[in-house]
């Protein structure tokens, strides 16, 4: 049969020569070894392949191992038809994992932002990230992280009123250890939605300092106008 690969060293062969079509060097290059030792591993000379270096592969070039352990996937056609539609579903996913986000997400954080009564200092709210991606603050509310391409979104409820909160941020802001968030929420006590522009640290800093980053509140937040809300509830009427 054209195009039968029966073993894990074919497979990788083929993947690297005609699916991504990589120089011997740059496979030196990405595994740390020389163009002699790279050869050796790919055409498994004296048993050089091993489990490991196709694992590696299948990490830095997001190739799925199943590739090379399902004896199904043993044509060409078969592997190129599994990866591009793997790429397809993945294009369609709105949330996706990210290790090395995750791993700078992960742990306790504080939130600062303005309260949306005009009494009251600015909140500084405890906010921890779970291995498991949900969310907890010291308010006993509670959520999770979805993380996206580019941005992620923190989703809590709130306990006492069952409102959702939004958090949404920037990925590549992350790295820094303070990095600003958009919320959006209601307002306790009252049916009134609210945009907060706040930000996280990841170490509790003292209110002056805080009232300085995010500098005057009404810069940094907006409440929904009630007329804006009853003008919607009118016309809703009229539509029905």
């Amino acid at each position: 049969m054209i195009g039968l690969l029966e073993t894990k060293e074919e497979k990788l062969k083929f993947l690297i020569k005609k699916h991504f079509k990589l120089s011997q060097k740059k496979l030196a290059d990405e595994f740390d070894v020389t163009e002699v030792e790279m050869s050796k591993i790919v055409n498994n000379q004296e048993n050089k392949l091993k489990n490991i270096h196709l694992l590696g592969f299948c990490y830095l070039y997001d190739v799925p191992y199943e590739v090379f352990s399902n004896n199904k996937l043993n044509t060409e056609d078969k592997i190129k038809a599994f990866l591009e539609d793997r790429k397809r579903k993945k294009e369609q996913e709105i949330f996706c994992e990210d290790e090395l986000l995750f791993n700078n997400l992960v742990g306790v954080w504080y939130a600062y932002f303005y309260p949306g009564s005009s009494f009251g200092n600015i909140y500084s709210i405890k906010t921890t990230i779970h291995p498991d991606h949900t969310i907890t603050d010291e308010n006993g509310n509670y959520g999770k992280l979805l993380m996206g391409e580019l941005q992620s979104v923190i989703i809590k409820k709130a306990t006492n009123s069952k409102n959702f909160i939004s958090i949404l941020f920037d990925n590549a802001d992350v790295a820094f250890k303070l990095f600003h968030f958009s919320m959006l929420s209601k307002r306790n006590h009252v049916k009134r939605e609210m945009c907060n522009f706040g930000f996280f640290s990841r170490t509790k800093i003292n209110l002056e300092l805080a009232e300085q980053i995010l500098g005057e509140k009404k810069h940094v937040q907006l409440k929904m106008d009630c007329d804006f809300k009853e003008r919607v509830a009118e016309y809703a009427e009229m539509v029905e």
